[in-house]
């Protein structure tokens, strides 16, 4: 891999790592002893100085080093977690990120990182000198006195492949990261593997080396440094404490499973297990070391079952494979003309006589299953749960409460849902102004809210859920609600609407989605200048999806975004109407039918209507809405499509149905049709273009006459 292909890959994990960062620190400001929460940001920043060590990022490396000390002091119980650290964290990631992904003032960011590196020294006991030197070597003889209370020696016998390199991992920076740990009283590099002059390769690693250090880290903490290494090398870790000093040997290990583990081997049983806990409690002892001190396991079978845990959680890792999104992108287009070339093959068996039509049609049918699986294995590929994009929104939530001196708390359902990664990547800035505009115009201070005997803090939901083959996301708070009688009256007043029209609510509050439109009583930093949220109902209805609102005024807000599951392909219904062709998503399509002249009426303030077992419903003429020349003048004389949207059902008019086959999706621009009732177009197997129905978007338009 080169130099480019390591960044790159090195930038779109640190992304990853910087998002749950930011999740887990929100997280632990509410929690601020969860032990498990204070592991894996301890576990995050010290993969985050590996990576940024490997590809050269030197400031970063060495800063979040002065972190990871920080976390390890944490995670050892020398001091509690408080609203400074979160702050320093929180600060620190940002620094982070505009180091990593943004073009910064040089002198700027290196006074931020000198503000913070002391503020974070003032936790782990270092001064400004301390920080800015390195760690000076102790000579063999005289560390082996004075052992302190909790100090450990560690052999390490490290020999690397001969093709680390070409892996982007300099062996010398993980020693000089070792070394960080303690004092290294003894290195001996071992040369007899360097082969003859003649012979030698100076892009193969040939040495090897024997280290011992004293440290009072534990020995899963020395592991960590060689966590990028550790598998694929030949690293040997032991610990050669008790041949310096008599005292017992402690144990180490503070993973979740650890008993689990003990138990499947027979070491210890439930009863053990329980009894642990509670011995455990609230004081995080490490378990490891509390089943040795009573004499339940060796320190060799606490080793072996930690060694059990890395390796499964090792595994777990290493089946995933990351794909660039282009890739998958080709794939799709691909796979969009395998099934436009299926349907000219369908169009082309039409054609033919019985006996060659049947052959083809026999070969097509399994052709058309392969396909079928072939989509949904790609389309799987194409979803991601919605959870990390929620998370992402704590930082927001807590950064933008306390600049408007609000206390909220952000609730997330649904973090499991998932969606195409293409909607996933541009829904963010959308929910992120819904979102804004619940803190700033939603949410009341505390003082309000508990005089309206609501609870001090508000409350934010976000949540995302499948229905009707599309994924809901509701944006849901407690606060104030909408006024529609404040919203009518700007809207009139910015000539919008007419003050004598007669229009229901819910055409009231969609004013909101108007450009320029804001009911804030003064501009500040975070809305009230009128620019949002027609831009959101832009980008939402971009992603062929739908927004509206429900409020109860005192009670709270609701958004409803509605998005496709996907943005490639979908089972579709040809139809016809006279010359043209539509598609209806079959996803909408309840069924199929024929009325007959009785069943049909017009009924005052609904329009046209159909009695299907005992159910009026509303009858569409989709040759009048789109101006197309049907050769069925009335309903009796062709089929009905009965569909449903968001519970309401409504009956297409159509002259004949024509069959049924996975559509390709295709985006048409606004100049070609406005048409919220038009949601894309398709090529069909002659090479015809064919337009799709958007049935939400179909009954919003019917909803405005």
């Amino acid at each position: 891999m080169n130099d480019a292909a390591l960044t790159e890959v090195f930038m779109n994990e640190s992304k990853e790592i910087i998002s749950n960062l930011e999740s887990d620190i929100v997280t632990l400001e509410e929690n601020r002893k969860d032990q498990e929460i204070i592991n894996r940001i301890f576990r995050y920043f010290h993969t985050l100085k590996g990576s940024s060590g490997i590809v050269g990022f030197k400031t970063v490396y060495e800063f979040t080093h002065h972190l990871e000390s920080l976390f390890d002091k944490v995670r050892s119980g020398d001091f509690d977690v408080d609203s400074d650290i979160i702050d320093i964290l929180l600060e620190s990631i940002d620094w982070i990120k505009s180091e990593l992904f943004t073009d910064v003032d040089s002198d700027e960011s290196a006074g931020k990182r000198h503000e913070l590196t002391l503020r974070i020294n003032r936790y782990t006991g270092k001064d400004a000198a301390d920080s800015a030197k390195s760690e000076n070597f102790m000579s063999e003889v005289g560390a082996y006195k004075g052992i302190g209370s909790g100090e450990r020696f560690f052999r390490i016998n490290a020999a690397f492949r001969d093709n680390i390199f070409f892996s982007g991992i300099d062996p010398l920076m993980i020693i000089e990261d070792l070394s960080t740990l303690g004092d290294v009283v003894h290195n001996n590099i071992q040369l007899k593997r360097i082969p003859d002059f003649f012979v030698l390769d100076p892009e193969q690693c040939y040495l090897t080396w024997e280290i011992i250090i004293r440290t009072a880290c534990d020995e899963m903490k020395i592991r960590d440094v060689f966590l990028f290494v550790i598998d694929d090398n030949e690293i040997d870790i032991e610990n050669v404490t008790d041949r310096y000093t008599d005292a017992r040997q402690k144990s180490w290990g503070t993973e979740k499973k650890l008993g689990e583990i003990l138990i499947e081997k027979g070491i210890i049983n439930d009863n053990d297990l329980d009894e642990l806990i509670n011995l455990q409690g609230d004081k995080h002892f490490r378990l490891g070391d509390i089943i040795i001190q009573q004499g339940l396991a060796s320190p060799r079978q606490v080793d072996e079952a930690l060694q059990e845990q890395e390796k499964i959680k090792r595994k777990i890792e290493i089946s995933t494979v990351r794909v660039e999104s282009a890739r998958l992108d080709n794939l799709i287009n691909l796979l969009g003309e395998i099934v436009i070339g299926q349907a000219s093959l369908h169009r082309l068996a039409e054609g033919m006589d019985e006996e060659e039509s049947f052959v083809l049609n026999n070969a097509l049918y399994g052709l058309d299953r392969v396909t079928r699986e072939f989509q949904e294995q790609i389309m799987s590929i194409r979803m991601v749960p919605i959870g990390p994009t929620f998370e992402q929104f704590k930082r927001f939530v807590r950064d933008t409460a306390r600049a408007t001196n609000r206390e909220i708390k952000l609730k997330i359902e649904g973090g499991d849902t998932e969606l195409d990664k293409t909607v996933i990547e541009r829904i963010g800035d959308p929910l992120k102004h819904m979102i804004r505009n619940s803190i700033d115009h939603g949410i009341e201070p505390a003082d309000t809210r508990a005089a309206k005997g609501k609870p001090a803090y508000g409350t934010i939901t976000l949540k995302a859920y499948h229905q009707e083959g599309s994924v809901y996301i509701d944006v849901i708070d407690d606060g104030s609600g909408i006024d529609a009688e404040k919203v009518r009256k700007k809207a009139v007043a910015l000539g919008l609407l007419a003050a004598d029209a007669e229009v229901s609510r819910d055409r009231v509050l969609s004013m909101i989605f108007q450009p320029g439109f804001s009911t804030a009583d003064q501009v500040g930093d975070l809305s009230g200048r009128g620019v949002g949220m027609d831009v959101v109902k832009t980008n939402i209805e971009d992603l062929r999806g739908s927004v509206e609102i429900k409020t109860r005024e005192g009670e709270g807000t609701l958004i409803r975004v509605k998005l496709p599951l996907t943005l490639a392909i979908i089972e579709g219904m040809l139809v016809s109407l006279g010359e043209t062709i539509l598609i209806v998503p079959l996803l909408s399509v309840i069924e199929t039918i024929q009325v007959k002249q009785q069943d049909y009426r017009t009924v005052e303030g609904r329009g046209e209507v159909i009695l299907v077992r005992g159910e009026y419903i509303s009858l569409i003429r989709l040759d009048r809405l789109f101006g197309i020349e049907a050769n069925c003048k009335e309903p009796w004389e062709g089929l009905i499509v009965i569909v449903e949207s968001e519970g309401e059902r409504l009956g297409i008019m159509i002259d004949d149905l024509i069959g049924q086959q996975q559509i390709v999706i295709k985006s048409i621009d606004t100049f070609i049709t406005s048409s919220r009732s038009i949601s894309g177009a398709t090529i069909l197997g002659d090479g015809k273009v064919a337009l799709i129905i958007d049935i939400h978007g179909l009954v919003q338009e019917i909803k405005k006459y």
